[in-house]
């Protein structure tokens, strides 16, 4: 049974726009990932769901992404949900980053995997005082979270193991979801423009 590959195209300023799939996966490169990988795609094209069912598009699962506002967790929740819903482990990948799915390195299947933390800066301790971060710091002290050795990996390419915590860890992930979103849209950030939720990393 082949891994699961988890794609997100949603939006003009999401991950890509609708034309994204064919711009960043021509056909040779959609078969050549589809020896390795089964692909899963989150969308907001909805005529790509209607031609997955009908002429059979190559893709092994399409979910359409219904929200207006790009949300930077469904990277995470989608991923775990293919996970559950397929009952494998799944890799996810930026749509225009493929590249990078070459230098992951999964030895163990059950264990969540990423390439690199973000540069310059390990753990989020080393910016838990930023006036950004501060609410999410105090969400995290009340839920009783303990952060400080909290890695700020990043999430641009990462594999998600199937395991019985999957349903925990999503509850987790979309209880701290609007925290994330809530930081993204009430203070200055380079991706106001493209969606809410960024920094989704942290959670690792």
């Amino acid at each position: 049974m082949k891994p699961l590959l988890c794609l997100v195209c949603v939006g003009r300023y999401g991950l890509g726009s609708n034309n994204s799939i064919s711009k960043y996966i021509p056909v040779d490169k959609q078969k050549e990932l589809e020896e390795i990988f089964d692909i899963c795609v989150l969308t907001d094209d909805g005529s790509l769901k209607k031609r997955n069912l009908i002429s059979n598009s190559g893709f092994f699962d399409v979910e359409i992404y219904t929200s207006k506002i790009f949300s930077y967790f469904a990277k995470l929740t989608f991923s775990i949900r293919m996970a559950l819903k397929h009952k494998r482990g799944a890799y996810y990948c930026d749509i225009n980053k493929l590249y990078e799915l070459a230098n992951i390195d999964v030895t163990d299947k059950y264990k969540f995997t990423y390439i690199r933390e973000w540069p310059k800066l390990t753990y989020f301790s080393q910016m838990e005082n930023e006036m950004y971060w501060r609410k999410l710091v105090w969400f995290w002290i009340e839920r009783g979270y303990d952060y400080k050795q909290l890695k700020t990996i990043e999430e641009h390419c990462f594999y998600m193991p199937f395991h019985k915590q999957n349903e925990k860890l999503l509850h987790t992930i979309e209880e701290i979801k609007p925290v994330f979103e809530y930081l993204s849209i009430t203070h200055e950030n380079k991706y106001s423009d493209r969606g809410i939720g960024n920094g989704e990393g942290l959670y690792y």
